[in-house]
């Protein structure tokens, strides 16, 4: 960024996206705003006819701030746009509807423009003595996003939760034991395997052993299709998250245990004509929650993330190399994965080994 200084209260910044003004308003606050002009002199023209209207009073139709708008009113106008880089923009908007459910009610009414960082930290701090760090970070982030699509839309200069620290997040650790894992995968099985299975009890089996064998996440699961199955060279394609792409946007290949390759065998004649490996119905959770009751394993708030970490766990236990579980996982980067390093003191033990002195 270079910012070349036109006049005693303001100056022309010029950047990548183009030439922004930073001038000081009727209250002597500095504000800064992108001028939308094609050439620094266009742009210095625009800062000499606003510092012009400033100083004799004027309202100038460059700087009309809409002074009654909310934050709850900017969050709907926010939620109501086009969301492009988002998997799935109905499942944002939800989700991002929840998390300031809590939230709103402490800063929703407080004018946009007289938003403060410290009436943020409050409702954090407030917060943060009801829900746990995880849901308070949740309530936060889409209000993060809509003040910087405030920015853009030229709302506001700046975002008043920039730099605010955020409660630490806390990784999951639900997970099954071996013995608990074998025993839910057997009781699935007897359930899928009577003889009357139905769709429902095998698709849960299936499901189950796709997430503890492999380690595919709740909407990989249900987003896998047979044409991504290779039954032939033992291999699978997680190219879906449900019906978008998987969570970091990149399709990964991997490799199908034999005891899984039997299992999707079998259940591939019985499930024709499904395009879906897993076409579990809404009734799915009530029935997985009896599952995990029959198998008497502990019900976790996440089953499906327990089922995952539970197979990153139990990789990682039985020697299995970090690295290569993050290619597994279809972790953005290292740091997620070497949550599960301490788990791996056997492991550790054997490299710090091989070094002879």
């Amino acid at each position: 960024m270079r910012a070349e200084s036109v006049a005693q209260m303001g100056e022309v910044i010029k950047t990548k996206s183009g030439y922004y003004i930073r001038y000081y308003d009727a209250e002597g606050k500095r504000r800064m705003r992108a001028s939308r002009k094609s050439s620094h002199a266009e742009a210095r023209k625009l800062l000499l006819q606003i510092e012009a209207d400033i100083a004799y009073g004027r309202t100038s139709p460059e700087l009309q701030i809409d002074d009654k708008l909310t934050v709850s009113e900017l969050c709907a106008r926010f939620l109501a746009t086009s969301h492009p880089r988002v998997k799935d923009p109905a499942a944002y908007r939800e989700a991002a509807k929840v998390g300031l459910r809590p939230l709103l009610p402490l800063v929703g009414k407080i004018p946009l423009q007289k938003l403060r960082r410290r009436d943020i930290e409050a409702a954090r701090d407030k917060l943060s003595q009801k829900y746990k760090p995880n849901t308070v970070r949740a309530c936060l982030r889409p209000l993060g996003s809509a003040l910087s699509w405030a920015i853009s839309q030229e709302l506001i200069t700046q975002s008043p939760m920039t730099k605010i620290p955020l409660p630490r997040r806390q990784y999951s650790t639900d997970r099954l034991s071996t013995e608990e894992a074998k025993r839910l995968l057997d009781v699935a099985k007897q359930r899928a395997q009577t003889k009357r299975p139905t769709k429902l009890h095998y698709s849960l089996f299936i499901g189950i052993s796709l997430a503890i064998r492999l380690g595919l996440r709740r909407g990989e699961v249900f987003g896998l299709r047979w044409q991504d199955v290779d039954l032939v060279n033992h291999r699978l394609t997680v190219a879906r998250s449900y019906e978008g792409l998987p969570k970091n946007g990149k399709p990964r290949t991997l490799p199908i245990p034999l005891p899984l390759a039997q299992e999707l065998t079998e259940w591939k004649g019985l499930c024709a004509p499904s395009l879906l490996v897993c076409p579990l119905g809404k009734m799915g959770m009530t029935a997985f929650q009896k599952l995990l009751s029959a198998a008497e394993c502990p019900y976790f708030a996440r089953p499906w993330h327990a089922l995952r970490h539970t197979f990153a766990s139990l990789l990682v236990e039985q020697g299995g190399n970090i690295l290569a579980l993050k290619e597994l996982l279809g972790h953005s980067s290292l740091d997620m994965t070497l949550i599960y390093s301490h788990l791996a003191p056997g492991a550790l033990a054997g490299e710090v080994g091989k070094i002879k002195l």
